[in-house]
């Protein structure tokens, strides 16, 4: 009884607390401010990591992991060792590590991915196509489910700006209306909304402005969180397009939509993260009645128990 009782309490604490965090409003596609839990922007926005920031440190673990690997000959001391090589800009040497690496121990996922992506950093697409399609074939669901964008991405690279289109790229679009608009359902634009996070959180990390396929690409996630999410964090990623480059009709019909339907909110991205926060949405106003039911039931049950409690005890007595 103490158990269900506790358990009773711990889902009225859940349902209080989801319901206190209201600290921040955003504006949602059809214009209605909305309220929702804290997240840090990081979590929405690939800003990528700042490798100058860690150089020192990245120097310290690669004498770390030098030592490591001629101590032991682990395998993955030595793969982790090019990795951080390619954290400090040293391609070349990474790509030969790499190299060794897979005549040693050919068919391994990450010596496939670590390889491609130092070919493409070194400027050698098609390499990095070869890889990167390797890679994928040993393991699909990699870096959450996301590497068929980075297939598409190399593609385009090697065919020539003509393919540098959302139709290519990520196989939609999102019309050209004032507002963007799917044909894709829920779950379809959830998982594109992972694949691009995931693939420009990576891509920003190396690639500075501006980059007509990450500027692209950014403008699309803001496109997809206008339709997921809301629009505060869609003009966040529209900033970024434009500094990456972006520009289109469309582009600044939406920007200035959406900027205008904002008024007093802030929907510049800082240069420090650490200010700023990211609600996501309530979507819709049953998922504001949901809570209040499931409190509601809560506090019933409690009282119910403590009412039985009380009837028994009484008649114990």
């Amino acid at each position: 009884m103490i158990k269900l009782i506790a358990t009773c309490v711990t889902i009225v604490t859940f349902s209080v607390t989801s319901l206190a965090c209201l600290n921040e409003t955003h504006v949602l596609l059809n214009g209605k401010q909305i309220h929702g839990d804290r997240f840090t922007a990081d979590e929405m926005t690939p800003t990528g990591k700042d490798f100058a920031k860690l150089r020192d440190e990245y120097t310290i673990e690669l004498k770390k992991l030098d030592s490591l690997w001629k101590a032991t000959k682990n395998i993955e001391y030595y793969s982790d060792y090019g990795v951080v090589l390619v954290y400090l800009g040293r391609y070349a040497e990474a790509k030969d590590i790499f190299q060794e690496i897979e005549k040693t121990a050919p068919g391994r996922y990450a010596t496939a991915a670590n390889l491609g992506t130092v070919y493409e950093l070194l400027g050698d697409n098609i390499q990095a196509l070869h890889w990167i399609k390797k890679a994928v074939k040993i393991d699909p669901t990699s870096h959450d489910n996301s590497e068929w964008l980075h297939v598409k991405i190399l593609e385009a690279k090697i065919k020539g700006d003509s393919y540098v289109t959302s139709d290519f790229l990520i196989e939609t679009n999102f019309g050209n209306d004032v507002k963007p608009a799917s044909s894709l359902d829920s779950l379809a634009l959830l998982k594109l909304q992972e694949a691009l996070f995931y693939q420009l959180n990576e891509r920003v990390s190396f690639i500075k402005p501006k980059d007509k396929i990450v500027a692209l690409l950014l403008f699309e996630l803001g496109n997809v969180y206008a339709l997921t999410a809301d629009i505060t964090m869609s003009v966040r990623l529209y900033d970024m397009a434009k500094e990456y480059g972006y520009s289109s009709e469309v582009f600044e019909k939406r920007y200035t939509l959406f900027k205008s339907m904002h008024k007093n909110l802030s929907h510049v991205l800082p240069e420090s993260d650490e200010s700023i926060t990211y609600q996501p949405p309530i979507l819709t106003e049953a998922d504001t009645e949901n809570n209040y039911m499931t409190l509601g039931i809560s506090l019933f049950c409690i009282l119910a128990i403590v009412g039985w409690n009380a009837i028994r005890h009484h008649r114990n007595n």
